[in-house]
């Protein structure tokens, strides 16, 4: 939640699991799940801040380097107000005449594809007029152009 490691198989998934091993293995750890994401994640994930050792891991991860913020969550989570999770940072969307349906970015016109875009991981939400018009999420779980 908030946080984008990466997978085991990409480039620097390794590190980041034995990063966060070295934060947290043999410690008890509190798991404070994201009130406003329960259940949602596509992935059977559980979108939660992980505390252990003291230490807020979610932040720790970000600070290092070994994940970075995932930007299309911040305003869907209890905790996109938080300073650690950098989502304060974020640009906002241009101005524009932008689709509801990805309300995180500006993509005005239809027809475009992911490779005509700068934005990767937003959010699609479907509850709007014309529910995703450019086909950005292919797999309808609530996130665009997906790495």
């Amino acid at each position: 939640m908030l946080v984008d490691a990466p997978e085991l198989n990409q480039t620097g998934g390794p590190e980041s699991r034995d990063y966060l091993r070295s934060l947290c293995d043999g410690t008890r750890a509190l798991v404070d799940e994201d009130d406003f994401q329960i259940g949602q994640d596509p992935y059977g994930r559980v979108l939660a801040v992980v505390t252990c050792a003291g230490m807020n891991a979610n932040a720790a991860m970000i600070a290092s380097g070994h994940a970075v913020t995932y930007y299309a969550f911040c305003s869907a989570s209890e905790f996109g107000t938080a300073a650690w999770s950098g989502c304060s940072s974020q640009p906002p969307p241009p101005p524009g005449n932008c689709d509801p349906a990805y309300p995180d970015v500006c993509i005005p016109s239809p027809g475009l594809d992911c490779k005509d875009i700068p934005y990767r991981n937003f959010r699609v939400i479907y509850n709007v007029p014309n529910p995703d018009p450019h086909r950005f999420d292919g797999d309808h779980d609530g996130v665009g152009c997906e790495n």
